[in-house]
């Protein structure tokens, strides 16, 4: 098919006038370019898109029709060129509204507007204080209007490289899938006009964990002294007893009153302390910090041991 092609092609420009002087193609070369079109459209039909597209281009590069722009788009969609279907797409709809197409002039633009959303994007986080950055994405350098706003690329991996004076050159891999809205930050160390490097600010502890943490504080505290007064008041009764027939209700009572007083503390620390470390885990980030904490609750002491 490619050979009946290229001699019916060759036949047709010998015919007709010579390309490089015609304005308009020849009769020829019209009915060329659209039984062309009728074959690729056939190949695209039956999932050929790689015999369907170099038809397709050399169709229009003969005789453009909304019909071939219609039928290229939807191959280079179909091979995951979403970006060139659409530029092919917006150019078909010109033409079809220039031919008074109406139909197909619809019908790309409905096309287009399915494929549009679908077409990822990577916006490029540069240094603010690094000048002269160029940076390329597959190889193709990007214009300066195009550096911090979203980039459309194709669906797949895409090699990312930066470069400013003096500095060390920056390279990473992304993958962008269908709809994708991915964000690189572009970090240049040892760059000639490069300030000092900010410290990342660490997460703020929120007020619930000092609320929390104040409150286990106090609790053990309490329970330390509750603890404290029942022990004293135990001896002392030990000793009362001693020296009566029978030992005072009263500082039995005493007793277990404290003991029940630093039990209830304890327990109230170890809650109050737990909290803390909730919430403070389930605060929001502003970075990826890795943390751990564990609670420790003794008879008279409540810790928290971790990484903040």
């Amino acid at each position: 098919m490619k050979a009946t092609w290229g001699l019916a092609l060759g036949v047709a420009l010998t015919l007709g006038v010579p390309a490089a002087l015609a304005k308009e193609p020849s009769k020829a070369e019209v009915q060329l370019a659209k039984d062309m079109v009728r074959d690729a459209v056939v190949e695209v039909k039956a999932g050929r898109c790689s015999d369907a597209i170099p038809m397709l281009e050399q169709a229009i590069a003969i005789h453009e029709t909304a019909e071939a722009f219609l039928a290229l788009g939807e191959c280079q969609a179909t091979t995951g060129k979403l970006r060139a279907a659409v530029a092919t797409w917006k150019h078909g709809e010109e033409i079809a509204a220039a031919q008074k197409d109406k139909a197909r002039r619809e019908a790309i633009e409905k096309k287009r507007k399915e494929i549009e959303p679908r077409i990822p994007t990577i916006r490029l986080k540069l240094p603010a204080d690094v000048s002269g950055i160029v940076v390329t994405i597959d190889g193709e350098a990007l214009p300066a209007s195009s550096l911090g706003a979203p980039v459309p690329v194709d669906p797949g991996t895409h090699q990312i490289e930066a470069k400013a004076p003096g500095g060390e050159a920056f390279s990473t891999k992304v993958e962008a899938e269908d709809e994708a809205k991915l964000t690189v930050e572009i970090k240049l160390p040892g760059s000639t006009n490069a300030g000092p490097t900010e410290p990342k600010a660490s997460s703020a502890v929120p007020l619930g964990t000092w609320i929390a943490g104040g409150a286990a504080v106090a609790l053990l505290g309490g329970g330390v002294a509750s603890y404290l007064l029942a022990g004293a008041h135990a001896e002392a009764g030990e000793i009362e007893c001693r020296k009566r027939v029978q030992c005072g209700a009263d500082r039995i009572d005493s007793v277990r009153t404290f003991d029940g007083l630093a039990l209830g503390a304890f327990i109230g620390a170890g809650l109050a302390a737990g909290a803390a470390v909730g919430i403070w885990a389930l605060a929001p980030k502003k970075a990826k910090d890795e943390a751990s904490a564990r609670v420790f609750v003794g008879p008279a002491s409540v810790s928290i041991v971790g990484r903040f």
